[in-house]
């Protein structure tokens, strides 16, 4: 079954169940600051299995796009990507766990028997097996006996998901395997743990699933690897011929920089717009083994492709933005390779220790490959210490991770001037929008940098042009009012009571920061800010469009 029948299949199979279909969420978590990206279908739906009165529904159905970078490097092996498509069922407020595990595993099973035609003898399950944490899913295990099915016992490494990021919600899950390859993933939210690491038993149970839509096409079609299945094989040959790992690599970063661009990221040196940096110009080095590599072209195939189920950027613009990286990123080649050049005739003597810390520092300062570095060093006939590497490798993720975690508090991706001046202008584009739009518009993402600020709100339909002119002139005067920008430390109760806004999802102390800016502004807000308005200069509305069902976004800037 291609690609484009299983999603079909899957949405039609639920929704028959009583599932209500829902859009995909942004690739940037709306409310969770401890990951980077959006690396599950449960993820927008983290906080309705301890709420599950404020859920859409009871029993949502959605294929979200998801991004993982842990297993960047196996890239072009023939399972991973570093984004793919999850299909996931979704229950909330179950107030039986055995009633939950039972519909669940006999949904999945039904799918993929009656309406996939997997027979019995190519199918396997594993159930947890408990441990002195939580006790063992004998319930899970129950239910595969009645079905015929075989279940194995894994540890919790295996069949223990979540939660997601620190804290939250998690739980045992059974995993279904076709032909030895797990395509599915059925986890019960059972518990709540807490930062300490203590599991509490939720009150109501919640069911989370996923299941690659690309691996199970592929188990599906009987091949061995993505890159075998339509549409990927017909990428890949575009790029090369001989469809070798350098091209698949190409092909997978191209897809990726695509979505990560339709969600507002430009490349940078840290976060998100790093990885997205990392992307493009790993593509660039792997060019020079492909001369058939045309972007435009590539990336038309592939944004003509997924246009049909996702709202893109426009292919021009995504190849703009591409471009200017990959010119960037040449001058910077040809910098470092200068750099390499002076160093290595003054360094013949030079041991595989410094030769490592040599090819590190061209790795971090100039970002030049991993790859390029040790294949050219080697050419030279320098050794180098690929374990010391790793080891530099390692102190710099300690470090970067640290910088992210301070980077993520208030969405802000540093404290320079610009950044500082996008801040404020969020705050006032929020009240804007309450203003012109009413009092039911809330923000539900943000992400601010020195070259633009985007604001995610709820709001169910796309503004008219009449809105944007109000809303942007409205922030307009606010700035040329300069209006006094003010910090309160008050108790949370007392700071909503005076009607201080606060973000959706997030998580504050008994006392909190609130920015006063004149009577116009009220947030619950970490700074920094502007000390008066007057400062921004003028403010202007670069795009507005939706982020995902019932959110729009838009993306503004301070003129400098």
């Amino acid at each position: 079954m291609e690609i484009r029948e299983l999603r079909k299949a899957f949405l039609d199979y639920f929704s028959s169940l009583g599932y209500k279909e829902l859009s995909a969420s942004s690739l940037i978590p709306e409310n969770d600051p401890s990951v980077l990206f959006t690396t599950a279908g449960m993820q927008q739906f983290r906080d309705f299995y301890l709420r599950s009165s404020e859920a859409p529904a009871k029993k949502v159905i959605t294929i979200q796009p998801v991004f993982r970078t842990s297993d960047i490097d196996e890239v072009g092996d023939d399972t991973h990507l570093t984004m793919f498509e999850m299909l996931g069922n979704f229950v909330f407020g179950e107030s039986s766990a055995m009633k939950l595990k039972e519909a669940a595993i006999k949904e999945a099973w039904q799918l993929i028997n009656t309406e996939l035609k997997v027979t019995k003898d190519r199918v396997h399950a594993t159930v947890f097996a408990g441990d002195r944490k939580t006790p063992q899913d004998t319930q899970s295990a129950g239910v595969w006996a009645s079905l015929g099915i075989p279940a194995k016992e894994a540890s919790r490494a295996e069949n223990f998901w979540g939660p997601t990021g620190d804290e939250g919600p998690c739980g045992p899950n059974t995993e279904i395997y076709v032909d030895g390859i797990e395509v599915w993933n059925l986890v019960f939210n059972q518990y709540n743990q807490d930062r300490d690491g203590k599991f509490t038993q939720l009150e109501h149970q919640g069911l989370d699933t996923g299941s690659g839509l690309e691996r199970l096409a592929t188990t599906l079609q009987g091949k061995d690897s993505v890159w075998q299945i339509e549409p990927f094989i017909g990428w890949l040959r575009l790029v090369d011929p001989n469809e070798s790992r350098e091209a698949r690599i190409a092909v997978d970063h191209l897809r990726a920089a695509i979505f990560l661009i339709s969600n507002g990221i430009l490349p940078a040196n840290k976060g998100r717009e790093y990885v997205l940096r990392r992307l493009i110009r790993r593509t660039v080095f792997l060019s020079r083994k492909l001369p058939e590599l045309d972007c435009q072209a590539l990336i038309g195939k592939i944004h003509s492709y997924y246009a049909e189920n996702y709202q893109l950027a426009d292919p021009v613009e995504i190849l703009e933005i591409i471009t200017k990286e990959k010119e960037q990123f040449e001058k910077n080649l040809g910098r470092a390779t200068a750099h390499l050049e002076k160093w290595l005739e003054t360094h013949r003597d030079a041991n595989e220790r410094q030769a490592t810390e040599l090819a590190f520092y061209l790795f971090e300062s100039y970002g030049f490959p991993k790859e390029l570095v040790f294949e050219y060093l080697i050419s030279q006939g320098v050794k180098l210490d690929a374990k010391h590497f790793g080891e530099l490798f390692t102190k710099h993720q300690i470090i970067s991770r640290s910088g992210i975690d301070k980077q993520f508090k208030g969405g802000l991706a540093d404290h320079n001037e610009q950044t500082i001046k996008h801040h404020t202008a969020h705050h006032l584009l929020l009240a804007a929008l309450r203003e012109v739009l009413g009092p039911t518009v809330f923000q539900r993402g943000s992400n601010v940098t020195s070259e633009r600020l985007r604001l995610d709100f709820s709001f169910d339909r796309k503004l008219t042009e009449e809105e944007l002119k109000k809303v942007e002139k409205t922030v307009n005067e606010k700035i040329k009012a300069d209006l006094k920008v003010e910090k309160l430390e008050l108790p949370k109760d007392e700071a909503l009571k005076l009607g201080a806004l606060a973000e959706f999802g997030q998580k504050y102390g008994e006392t909190v920061s609130v920015y006063r800016v004149g009577d116009f502004s009220l947030e619950l807000c970490g700074g920094p800010h502007v000390e008066h308005t007057g400062v921004l200069s003028k403010f202007e509305i670069l795009k507005e469009e939706a982020s995902s069902q019932g959110i729009r976004r838009i993306k503004a800037k301070v003129l400098d």
